[in-house]
C-alpha cells in the first residue's frame, strides 16, 4: 500500500521548504518531493557571494526566526540595509528612506538564496514529521478518489496525500498536471544580475534608479560589494551581456550616476527574461499553489520571495489549528486573501516600472512633484514605509 501523508509538498526551494517545515511543526505528516539531490555538505563560508540573492523583509525575517531558521544563517554574510534611496532618470526628485524614521534597526536584509535553502533543508531533514523524496518529481496525479490524491513519482514510487502543495516555481509541473491555467505578461526586458565592487562604500543603503529602459538596483552585501539587478529592455540587455567587463562597468556606473563612485570590477553575469504571471485558480480539487507556482512579479530590488513567505504564513494560520489539512472553507479563504494581495503587488510593481519610465511632460512634472511632496513629508514617509514593510512579507 502506498505511503500516505497529510500533505505532500512538491518543491523544496525557499518557499516550499518553508511550507513543509512550518506545517510539520504544526503536527501534519509531510512528504517533501524535490528533484535535486539533498546537499548535506556545509556551505563554504569563504566562497564568493552567490549571484542569486533576495531582499528579506522584516516580516519574512520574523517568519524564518519563528521556525529557528534565521538564527542558523551566517550573520557575517548578511547584508543589513538601513536606508533606501530612489530616484529616476527623467527628473530631479528623489525619495530617501531611513529605518530611524520608523524606529527599526533596519529596512531589510540581503541574503544569498543558497543560505536560506541550506538552513531550511537542514531543519527539514531533522524534522520527524517530514519524509524526503529527493531526486524525485511528481509525474502523474490521480484525483479520482474523493478522499485523497494518488501521486506517482519519477522512480515509480506511489504516494498519497490529503493535499498537494505545488511549490516548484514558475514552471510548476504539479500545476500543469492539475490543469490549472495561468495568465502571463512579458515585460520585453531581461534582468542582469552580478556582484560588483565600487570605489565608494554602499553605506548599508539599497539604491534604486528607474531608467526609461528599466529599473536598476544596487543591493548592499556584507563584504562591501553590491549585488545588482539591472532590468534592461531586450536590445540594451543584449549589448550589456555581450560587453566586456570594462565596458560593462563603465555603462553600469553611468546608469547609476556614479552614486557609489566608479564600478571597479564585476563578477560573472547572469541574465533571465522578465515577465509576470498569475494563476486563475490557487486551489483546484486537492492541489494548492503557493509562491511562484501561483504568482510571479517583476524582480524590483529582489522582493519576490517575500510574497511566497507570506503565502506560507497565512496558510499556516488558516489550517494550523485543525486536525486535518483538507478543509475547503479555510483553503478558499487563503486563496481569496492571497490572490487579491499578490494581484495588487504584481500590478503595483508593473505600475512603478511604467510610471518611473515615463519621459513625457506633463507626466514627468507630476511625478517629480509627488516625489518632492513625499520627501518633504516625514509623516507620509513613515506611513508609506510602515505599510510597505508590513505588506512585503
Amino acid at each position: 500500500m502506498a505511503q500516505h501523508y497529510d500533505i505532500v509538498v512538491s518543491g523544496a526551494g525557499m518557499v516550499g521548504a518553508c511550507a513543509a517545515l512550518a506545517l510539520a511543526r504544526q503536527g501534519f505528516k509531510i512528504g517533501l518531493v524535490e528533484p535535486a539531490e539533498l546537499a548535506r555538505e556545509p556551505l563554504d563560508t569563504d566562497a564568493e557571494y552567490d549571484l542569486r540573492v533576495s531582499a528579506i523583509s522584516p516580516t519574512s525575517q520574523a517568519i524564518l526566526s519563528k521556525l529557528g531558521v534565521w538564527q542558523s544563517l551566517d550573520r557575517q554574510r548578511l547584508g543589513f540595509y538601513e536606508q533606501m534611496s530612489i530616484w529616476h532618470e527623467n527628473g530631479e526628485a528623489r525619495i530617501d528612506f531611513d529605518c530611524v524614521e520608523i524606529a527599526r534597526e533596519h529596512l531589510g536584509v540581503i541574503v544569498e538564496n543558497r543560505q536560506i535553502v541550506h538552513a531550511l533543508h537542514h531543519a527539514c531533514e531533522n524534522e520527524q514529521n517530514i519524509e524526503w523524496f529527493s531526486g524525485e518529481k511528481i509525474v502523474a496525479l490521480n484525483e479520482n478518489s474523493a478522499q485523497a490524491l494518488s501521486l506517482q513519482l519519477s522512480s515509480g514510487i506511489n504516494i498519497g496525500g490529503d493535499l498537494l502543495i505545488a511549490a516548484e516555481g514558475r514552471g510548476s509541473a504539479s500545476r500543469d498536471l492539475a490543469g490549472i491555467e495561468i495568465m502571463t505578461g512579458d515585460y520585453q526586458q531581461r534582468a542582469i544580475v552580478a556582484n560588483v565592487s565600487t570605489s565608494q562604500a554602499h553605506r548599508s543603503t539599497a539604491w534604486q534608479r528607474f531608467l526609461s529602459t528599466g529599473p536598476l538596483a544596487f543591493l548592499p552585501l556584507a563584504n562591501g560589494q553590491s549585488s545588482i539587478v539591472w532590468s534592461c529592455d531586450d536590445a540594451l540587455a543584449a549589448d550589456m551581456i555581450e560587453a566586456d567587463d570594462d565596458a560593462f562597468c563603465t555603462a553600469l556606473g553611468e546608469a547609476m550616476e556614479f552614486q557609489l563612485g566608479d564600478v571597479l570590477s564585476v563578477s560573472q553575469r547572469l541574465s533571465f527574461p522578465l515577465g509576470w504571471h498569475s494563476s486563475h485558480q490557487w486551489l483546484k480539487n486537492r492541489v494548492l499553489l503557493i509562491g511562484d507556482a501561483a504568482h510571479g512579479v517583476h524582480p524590483l530590488a529582489g522582493q519576490g520571495v517575500n510574497l511566497g513567505f507570506s503565502d506560507v504564513d497565512l496558510l499556516c494560520q488558516k489550517i494550523g489549528d485543525l486536525d486535518h489539512p483538507w478543509q475547503v472553507k479555510k483553503l478558499r479563504q487563503y486563496e481569496r486573501q492571497r490572490k487579491s494581495e499578490t494581484a495588487l503587488a504584481t500590478h503595483s510593481f508593473s505600475a512603478l516600472k511604467w510610471i518611473y519610465g515615463i519621459d513625457r511632460w506633463p507626466l514627468t512634472g507630476l511625478r517629480d512633484l509627488g516625489m518632492q511632496l513625499l520627501q518633504a513629508n516625514p509623516a507620509g514617509k513613515r506611513l508609506l514605509m510602515s505599510q510597505a514593510l508590513r505588506n512585503m512579507a
